[in-house]
């Protein structure tokens, strides 16, 4: 799997993505605490039909940390890259918090992301103290049906950024993007866990509530992070999907 890296300043954010396959352009958003390695099992198989655009989102993995972050920052700043690369309308995957991110740019950017895959994703109010999600952050990182954790990631996970990841996690406790999600219109994918222990399933069909048009994939036996947990059923999932949405209407 050949790929190359590359870094970017846009909107005075110095940015880290990698490319790798051919085909129709697709983004990948990684959550919180994490970076764009945590897609990196998945990799090989979406590789194979598409041009993937790995992202570390500003602040995580090798991308340099804003001096504030901002969630309804982020997404603005993902939609001038977008353009700046001059990509027809691309497919975007987001997991948790990068879900509730992928959610901002598809309603801000509609003529930017033509289909949608909310991966265990934040968005919805989490109506939770930061010590409970704290707690329940740290099980889930541990609990059974995670996956191995790749290399890279875990190093940069264990990168020291204290600032960054007080001011996110404060940003995440308040986040609510329901007005977001009335507006989408983009076909949409929700995985779910059905052992996530951070964001639990309820929360996954409240947003497929909020998105009544979505399709609804729950996988049994994986917690937070269905796509190290369970790569190859994950991206089978995903291709399905994106095929057939891919494929010319009929008529």
């Amino acid at each position: 799997m050949v790929e190359s890296a590359h870094t970017v300043v846009i909107s005075d954010h110095k940015l880290y993505y990698r490319v790798m396959g051919q085909g129709e352009p697709l983004v990948l958003i990684h959550g919180y605490g994490t970076s764009g390695y945590v897609w990196q099992r998945v990799l090989p198989y979406l590789c194979q039909n598409y041009r993937v655009f790995v992202l570390d989102l500003p602040g995580y993995g090798r991308s340099a940390a804003p001096r504030s972050w901002r969630l309804r920052a982020i997404a603005p700043v993902i939609a001038a890259w977008l353009h700046s690369l001059h990509l027809p309308p691309v497919a975007v995957i987001g997991h948790s918090m990068g879900g509730a991110i992928a959610i901002h740019l598809t309603a801000l950017a509609p003529e930017t992301v033509r289909k949608l895959v909310l991966v265990d994703a934040a968005g919805l109010p989490l109506s939770s103290s930061f010590p409970t999600l704290a707690l329940r952050a740290a099980y889930s990182m541990i609990q059974p049906g995670n996956g191995r954790y790749p290399l890279q990631m875990v190093l940069d996970a264990v990168q020291p950024r204290f600032r960054v990841l007080w001011q996110t996690s404060q940003e995440m406790l308040r986040s609510d993007l329901r007005l977001e999600l009335a507006s989408i219109t983009s076909p949409t994918l929700i995985i779910w866990g059905e052992r996530d222990a951070l964001l639990p399933i309820a929360l996954g069909y409240a947003l497929n509530a909020a998105l009544p048009h979505a399709m609804f994939v729950s996988l049994s036996g994986c917690g937070h992070r269905p796509m190290l947990a369970q790569p190859e059923r994950f991206s089978h999932i995903v291709l399905d999907f994106l095929q057939a949405h891919d494929t010319p209407a009929q008529g």
